[in-house]
C-alpha cells in the first residue's frame, strides 16, 4: 500500500474528481479527511471509505472562507491526526459568462473557491507539515483552463492559472523541508461541474479531445496517487495535464 497509515485531506470529496481520489487513496491504505460543503454527500463519501475497513471522518467546509478551513483543520488536530497529504480540489464551474458582464460577486465567487481556498488549505497544511518535521505532499488542482485559457471563463481561466503560479512559488519555498507542491490540470473530465456548460459547448467536448472522449474521475485520482506517494519523490513544482491531448 502505497499511503499506509498516511493522513490524506481531500477538499470537494462529496462527488466527482475528489471522492474518486478519496476512495484510491483509502484503497492504497490512508486515512481521510474528507472536507466539503456539502454534509449529506461528504458523509455519503466517508461511509463509502469506512466499507473499505479505512478510517475517515467528513468535516463540512466552505474553503473560500478562512475561517471555515482553520475549524477543518483543528478538527484534524483534535483527532491527533498528522497532515501528511493535502489535496486542493474543492472548485465551482459557474455559468460561462461575457467578461464585461462578470459582476464583482461572480468574480469574487470563482477566486474564492479556486484560488483563496487553495491558499488558506495550503497554508494550515503547511504549518502543521513544519512543525511535525515530516515529508508532506500537496496537490493542487488546476485545469487546462489554466493553460490556455476558455472563452467567456475569465474567473475561472484567472483562478486555475493563479493556481499554477501558486504551485510553482510554494513548491521553491518548501521542497527543502521535505514537502512536495504539485499541481494537476485536467482537460474535461465527467463532473457535475459540467453541469454549467451549454449544450453547444459539450457537443464539443469529444470531437475537440484528440483521444476521442473525456476523461472519467478515475484517471485523475490515478495521477494524484502517484503525486502523493513517495513515486514522485523528485517532481517538483509541476503540472500534469491528462487531458486527453486537448492541450500539449
Amino acid at each position: 500500500m502505497r499511503l499506509k497509515d498516511k493522513v490524506a485531506v481531500i477538499t470537494g470529496a462529496a462527488s466527482g474528481i475528489g471522492r474518486a481520489i478519496a476512495l484510491r487513496f483509502a484503497e492504497e491504505g490512508a486515512r481521510i479527511v474528507a472536507a466539503d460543503l456539502n454534509q449529506e454527500k461528504n458523509e455519503e463519501t466517508v461511509r463509502l471509505i469506512h466499507s473499505k475497513g479505512v478510517e475517515a471522518f467528513a468535516v463540512t467546509t466552505d474553503v473560500g472562507q478562512s475561517a471555515s478551513v482553520t475549524q477543518l483543520f483543528q478538527a484534524i488536530d483534535g483527532r491527533g491526526w498528522n497532515v501528511d497529504v493535502l489535496v486542493n480540489n474543492a472548485g465551482q464551474g459557474g455559468a460561462l459568462t461575457p467578461v464585461h458582464t462578470v459582476t464583482d460577486e461572480m468574480w469574487d465567487a470563482i477566486i474564492d473557491v479556486h484560488l483563496n481556498g487553495t491558499f488558506y488549505c495550503t497554508r494550515e497544511a503547511i504549518r502543521r507539515m513544519l512543525r511535525s518535521g515530516t515529508s508532506g505532499a500537496i496537490i493542487n488542482l488546476g485545469s487546462v483552463a489554466g493553460l490556455r485559457g476558455i472563452a467567456y471563463g475569465a474567473s475561472y481561466t484567472a483562478a486555475k492559472a493563479g493556481i499554477i503560479g501558486f504551485t510553482k512559488g510554494v513548491a521553491q519555498e518548501v521542497a527543502k523541508r521535505g514537502i512536495r507542491v504539485n499541481c494537476i490540470a485536467p482537460g474535461w473530465v465527467e463532473t457535475p461541474i459540467l453541469d454549467n456548460l451549454p449544450d453547444r459547448l459539450r457537443e464539443t467536448m469529444v470531437p475537440g479531445t484528440p483521444i476521442g472522449r473525456i476523461g472519467q474521475p478515475e484517471e485523475i485520482a490515478a495521477v494524484a496517487l502517484f503525486l502523493a506517494s513517495d513515486e514522485s519523490s523528485y517532481v517538483i513544482g509541476q503540472t500534469i495535464s491528462p487531458n486527453g491531448g486537448l492541450y500539449t
